[in-house]
């Protein structure tokens, strides 16, 4: 099984700050060439971009996939800190407007995004139920509260909207992130309360939603059509 963890001494012992700098500088260029190549580029790109060897890659990360896994807490992190700070706009729908557009931008711009959301999505699943949903859930009920938002809409569709809104862009190279940022907008317009929710069909339930994300991977067999 391959370890997704840092190595050892690294958990344990607290790092040097020229070590820590070093450990950002790799982390924010192999973000940047995962971004613009996808999770196929190799670990000598990584060190090429940094101009460093690629041991001091593996001292840092035990492995490429122990480095995506740095990456991936690092962009939890941030999806915490924007859904956080956009909560205390002077209204809720502002900020869940927002925390969409940043969502879709983010997938949009960086192929790698996307990447390691669906294509590990039992530990996507787990870390945006547990972490990230309450806070979605309390913006989304606010924003309800206010009169803003539609009673049908729940947390969970934040995550799948804003990525088939942000597929536009894979599709669409060049004008791709215009198209995607569009979309969404004509989105958020038909979101607002309307007199019968019942017109559109149930959002998706939380214990579907892993099984949502492992049909994003763009190696995923179509879903069997109901009968």
């Amino acid at each position: 099984m391959t370890d997704m963890s840092t190595p050892k001494e690294e958990r344990t012992k607290p790092l040097r700050s020229d070590a820590l700098r070093n450990r950002l500088r790799i982390l924010e260029s192999a973000e940047e060439v995962f971004a613009d190549r996808g999770l196929d580029a190799s670990v000598d790109d990584i060190a090429l971009a940094v101009g460093v060897g690629v041991g001091t890659i593996y001292r840092h990360f035990g492995s490429k996939a122990g480095l995506i896994n740095s990456i991936f807490e690092h962009r939890i992190g941030t999806i915490i800190e924007i859904v956080t700070e956009r909560s205390s706009r002077p209204t809720a729908w502002e900020g869940l407007c927002e925390v969409m557009r940043f969502f879709v931008d983010a997938q949009s711009q960086n192929r790698a995004v996307s990447e390691m959301i669906y294509e590990r999505a039992d530990t996507t699943g787990r870390h945006l139920r547990e972490r990230v949903e309450p806070l979605l859930a309390d913006l989304v009920e606010k924003a309800k509260a206010e009169g803003s938002l539609r009673e049908d809409f729940t947390a969970t569709d934040v995550p799948v909207l804003t990525h088939s809104v942000s597929d536009v862009a894979r599709l669409q190279p060049g004008r791709g992130r215009d198209l995607a940022r569009r979309h969404l907008e004509l989105l958020l317009k038909g979101l607002g309360p309307t007199p019968d929710p019942h017109l559109v069909p149930s959002p998706l339930p939380d214990d579907e939603f892993v099984d949502w994300l492992r049909t994003r991977r763009p190696d995923a067999a179509p879903s069997a059509s109901p009968r």
